[in-house]
Order: structure tokens, then C-alpha cells, then sequence
């Protein structure tokens, strides 16, 4: 009966826990392939890391998924199996709330470890991939990143514009217009093309062109006619060679006693914390009469989970500008939440008590 009863809910949980997870990871996924888009039209990075800069960030929004998809299905299996009765037939049968969290016990714990192994290992290996891309885009420039027929913005704020492009990977009908402090060049030239030099720099040699350069308004331009002319291409790298706390490992994090690393690594700790926390917290919340409305602690339990995170990510910032003690940390506000927890399953038990 038991083997039945756990069987019957673990397998409505997974295919709740599944449909919700995908929606959230979709919909997050949608909005990334957005910012994407834009970054590769702007010429921020190589339409080529579109897919890996995907895949990989869909890593870290696992982290962000998995305690609220987890979440959000206890409340919508258990507070189904309340409104059409069947968690009544659970309990006539003996089995009440210590029963449901038996059954949720082993898959918590390897959800845990799921969740702790991405948020201590991959994410952070995750986060520096999207550097190296990134990286990769602003420093290593190709011969695919000018295409033919589409105004392109360089670092530096020049604007690159070829008609087409030959065979020889060279760039014909040629148009670059730059601004120097008040002053505009503008170079045209029947065709160009990047050379690489060291240290992953390049350069745009233009050639059988002329350069115009003067003050926008005026008369007073100056014309010049060569045959080769070169431009280094500059790349704004925004310092991502330094590494952040977000891309160190974890046993770096923990040899390092700064307030940035205790930061960072008890932000890692925390959402197998609070996945718990909020799992404990479900089951309570999901329970309801057959007379209230449909899923009724499914919107108290999102307001829950957003206070929670932005209490998170708020303490995370204090802790590091030095306004909370080292002792507390980030942890006071799981604390708080759990403070939350006990309370909650008190008051709800004597409830039941009081209504039996």
C-alpha cells in the first residue's frame, strides 16, 4: 500500500516537476537568445557563440530553476491532491504529512546534490566559458565578423561598411568613417582587407583609396589619395581578463579569507539550502479546502520564493559593501526562512488539531 500511495506521487511530482521546469527554463532561454541577437547585431560578440553562450548560460539558470520549479510543483501536486479529495483518502489511510516528506526524502537529497555539483562546479566553469567567448569576440576579429551589405560598429566607434566581398577574402567598395575628438575621417577605397598580428591584434589596410578628414560644417577638409592605408583595430576587452569571484573554484574560494570570497561561496552554498527550505515549506502551503480556489497557495508560495532571492542577493550585497558582521554572512537570511518554516508547520498543526 505504501509502495503504491509513494509511487503514485512521485511520479505525478516528476511529470509536474518536469512540464514546469521546462517552461521557466524556456521562457528564460527566449529572453537570453534575445540579448544574444541584439549583442551579435551590435558586433559585441561572433554570431558563432550564439549556441554556446546559450547552452552554457542555461547551465547557470539551473540554479535559479531548480529550487522554484521544485518548489512550485509540491505546491501544485499537493494542493491538487487536496482539492479533488485524494490526499483525504491518503490520509484515512493513516498516511499524513511525516508520510509526504518520507517520500520526498531521497529525491531531495539527490536533487541536492544535483544542485550543489552545478552551483559549486559547473556554473562557475560555465561563467568563465562565456568570458573566453566573449573574450574570443572582442580580440580575435575574422573575416566573418565584417559581412558585406551591413554597417558595422567597431570598439573605437568607427563605422565599417563593405558593397561585397571576393573570393581572396577581400572587401570590395569600402567605407569607414571614424571620429577624432571634433574632427571626422572618413576613408573610402575599392577594397580592404584585416591582417593579423601579434598578440591576437589586427589591423584594416585599405587600399587605391582616399581619406577625407575635417570639421562637420565646414569647408575645411583635407583630401588624401594613397594606395595602402592601414588602421589598427581597437577592441574594448572591458578588463575580462581579470578574474572574478564568480569564475574561481571552489577550493580557490575557500583558501581566499576576503569578504568577496566568503561572499561568493556562501551564494554558492545557498540554493541547496533554500531548495530545502522551500520543499519543507510546500507541503503546508500547498494544503487547502476544496472550496478555496484552485491552487491557492501557488501565488503565496511565489511571493514567498521572490522575497526569499531578493533577500538573498540583497545580504549578498551588504556582506560585501561591510554593512552586516562576517559571522552572519549571507546565512541569517536562511535563518530567517527557517525561523519562518517552524513557525508555519506550528500553527498549521494546532490548526488541525483544532479542526478535528
Amino acid at each position: 500500500m505504501n509502495k503504491i500511495i509513494s509511487q503514485y506521487i512521485l511520479r505525478e511530482l516528476f511529470s509536474t516537476w518536469v512540464g514546469v521546469t521546462l517552461v521557466l527554463l524556456i521562457v528564460l532561454i527566449t529572453n537570453k537568445f534575445a540579448d544574444v541577437i541584439s549583442d551579435i547585431a551590435a558586433g559585441d560578440i561572433l554570431s558563432s557563440s550564439l549556441l554556446p553562450i546559450i547552452a552554457l548560460s542555461s547551465i547557470e539558470y539551473l540554479i535559479i530553476l531548480l529550487p522554484l520549479s521544485t518548489f512550485l510543483s509540491v505546491i501544485i501536486v499537493i494542493g491538487r491532491f487536496y482539492r479533488d479529495h485524494e490526499m483525504t483518502a491518503i490520509q484515512v489511510a493513516g498516511k499524513g504529512t511525516g508520510f509526504i516528506y518520507k517520500i520526498f526524502f531521497f529525491p531531495l537529497i539527490v536533487l541536492i546534490f544535483i544542485l550543489g555539483f552545478i552551483s559549486t562546479v559547473i556554473s562557475p566553469n560555465a561563467k568563465q566559458s562565456i568570458l573566453l567567448k566573449e573574450e574570443e569576440a572582442m580580440r580575435s576579429v575574422g573575416i566573418e565578423f565584417f559581412e558585406p551589405g551591413r554597417f558595422v560598429n567597431l570598439k573605437d566607434g568607427a563605422v565599417f561598411y563593405a558593397q561585397g566581398r571576393s573570393e581572396k577574402n577581400r572587401f570590395i567598395k569600402v567605407f569607414l568613417q571614424k571620429k577624432t575628438k571634433n574632427k571626422v575621417s572618413v576613408i573610402t577605397s575599392e577594397y580592404a582587407e584585416i591582417q593579423s598580428l601579434e598578440d591576437n591584434l589586427s589591423r584594416l589596410v585599405f587600399f587605391n583609396g582616399q581619406r577625407y578628414e575635417g570639421l562637420p560644417g565646414s569647408t575645411d577638409f583635407r583630401v588624401l589619395r594613397f594606395a595602402e592605408h592601414r588602421l589598427p583595430l581597437f577592441f574594448d576587452s572591458n578588463d575580462i581578463n581579470d578574474e572574478s569571484y564568480e569564475t574561481k573554484n571552489f577550493n580557490e574560494l575557500i583558501m581566499d579569507d576576503s569578504v568577496a570570497s566568503m561572499s561568493e561561496l556562501q551564494w554558492r552554498v545557498s540554493p541547496p539550502i533554500a531548495l530545502i527550505i522551500l520543499v519543507l515549506l510546500a507541503v503546508p502551503l500547498s494544503k487547502s479546502s476544496p472550496r478555496e480556489g484552485q491552487y491557492g497557495g501557488l501565488m503565496i508560495g511565489v511571493l514567498i520564493y521572490l522575497v526569499y532571492v531578493n533577500m538573498l542577493g540583497a545580504a549578498k550585497v551588504w556582506f560585501e559593501q561591510g554593512n552586516s558582521p562576517i559571522e552572519l554572512g549571507i546565512w541569517w537570511v536562511h535563518g530567517c526562512f527557517a525561523v519562518f518554516l517552524i513557525i508555519y508547520l506550528y500553527f498549521k498543526s494546532r490548526l488541525s488539531r483544532i479542526g478535528r
